[in-house]
Parts: structure tokens; sequence; C-alpha cells
């Protein structure tokens, strides 16, 4: 039986803030996701809501946390950001501990590095599939599940629409990587953040024809997805994203 509303939240690192708008301007037009697919930072946005967390609560915790926060990292093994951080968030600020726990039905994408493959977490333990959702290859490190190695989901799909597809009657998807055209003088992190979106760009094209609402919020192009100390502007970005096609989102 198919559930009336839908929603997929992308990754994107800091930018995966954005979504918290998002979910704001969302209850205060009282549309609530029947079903919740994340990947990533959507991910840990996604698991946060599907618990019950109120939108602007996030935007407190996400400015506290600087997860994402590049400083003083160097890229070897040994200067790997241990993905202790997400497990900490995510104990210290969720209410459950397992998807069946969950207010709203979630779905959360990761990468099985073992196997080269896009998998799907809806059941069991959250806390470790959230985590490997967020795990960017060469930044944090990997988490093992089933003897299985897990990264980030977006590294394979970064707008995971397939659990919602033929389960809801309207889907909105959310990205919060848009691309503006390449500038000189990037340093090391921006050229490889910008080689990814480039990786999945055309995809992520491909599944938002799928969507019956689609946000892309280009004002977040200006930001890193390693940018925290950015939180709240990047909230608003998303709130304000989707307040302009409110009349769109109520026609839903």
């Amino acid at each position: 039986m198919k559930v009336k509303t839908g929603l997929v939240l992308s990754g994107g690192g800091a930018r995966g803030i954005a979504h918290a708008g998002v979910l704001q301007a969302l209850d205060e037009l009282g549309i609530k996701p029947d079903r919740i697919s994340g990947t990533s930072s959507g991910a840990i946005i996604g698991a946060l809501y599907a618990s019950g967390m109120p939108p602007k609560k996030m935007l407190e915790i996400m400015n506290k946390s600087r997860i994402f926060e590049m400083k003083g990292i160097s890229f070897d093994f040994k200067g790997l950001l241990k993905s202790d951080v997400f497990r900490k968030l995510l104990r210290n600020n969720l209410s459950v501990k397992t998807f069946e726990e969950l207010s709203i039905p979630l779905s959360v994408c990761a990468t099985d590095f073992t196997n080269a493959k896009s998998v799907v977490f809806e059941s069991g333990d959250l806390i470790e599939p959230v985590t490997a959702s967020c795990t960017i290859p060469m930044v944090f490190s990997p988490v093992v599940i089933d003897h299985k190695t897990m990264v980030d989901g977006g590294l394979l799909n970064n707008l995971p629409i397939e659990p919602l597809l033929h389960k809801c009657e309207t889907i909105i998807g959310v990205h919060v990587n848009p691309i503006r055209p390449y500038k000189s003088g990037s340093g090391f992190s921006g050229i490889l953040e910008r080689c990814f979106h480039m990786s999945v760009s055309n995809i992520v094209k491909i599944k938002a024809a799928k969507c019956d609402f689609f946000l892309e919020p280009e004002a977040l192009a200006k930001y890193s997805v390693f940018d925290t100390k950015h939180a709240r502007a990047i909230y608003e970005i998303g709130y304000e994203a989707a307040m302009e096609k409110k009349d769109e989102l109520l026609a839903l």
C-alpha cells in the first residue's frame, strides 16, 4: 500500500544542514513526509527528524558539532578522522537505537566498498548504518558491517530515490550540491569536492526527473561541504528556498 509523501535527502557534508531548513518549511506548511530516504548528511538529518527531533534543534546540534570541519587534516592513512564523531553525535541525540523505533520509516543508503555497490538499510541497528553512510573515503574511517567495508552512500547514490519508488504517491527530492563554474585557486579539498560532484551530477539529474518536486538551492554553491562555521546561513538557505516554492509544495 502506497503512502502519501516520500522525502529523499541527498548527501552534502555541511551543506546537508540545509535539509533541516527545508524540513522546517515543510513543518510550517503542514507537509509531513510518510517515508524518508537519505544518504550521508541527508541520512543524519533524516534519522533525527524521523526520531521526532524538531529541525531547529538539528541546527543547534550541527552548529556545535563541526563534524565536517577539515581544519588540520592531513590526507594520509594516519591522518584520517575517526567515524566515531558520527556515532557520538547520533548516540547523544537520537532517542531511539533501531529503525523500527522511528516514528517515520527511514531508508539509509551507504556504499559497500568491498563489493562496489550501493546498499540500503531499513531495519535493525540504526546508528552504524547512518555512521557508515557519512564516512567520506579518505577523510573519515570506514565502518564494517557484516564483514563488509561501508563508506559514504553518496559515492554511488547521492539521491537515493529507489526506496521510495512505488511506495509513495508523491516524492519530494532535495539535493544540496549545486555546481557552479570552476574557478582556479581551489585547494585540495575544493578540487576533491568538485570531482565528486561532477562524477555524480548526471545520475542525480536522472533521478531528479523522477521526483514530483525537486529542490536544489543554488545559493548553497558558495559554501563548501566542509563549511560548518556557516551552519545557520546554510539552514536559512534551505528554509527560504522551500518557502519560495510553497505554492508548488502545497499543490502537491
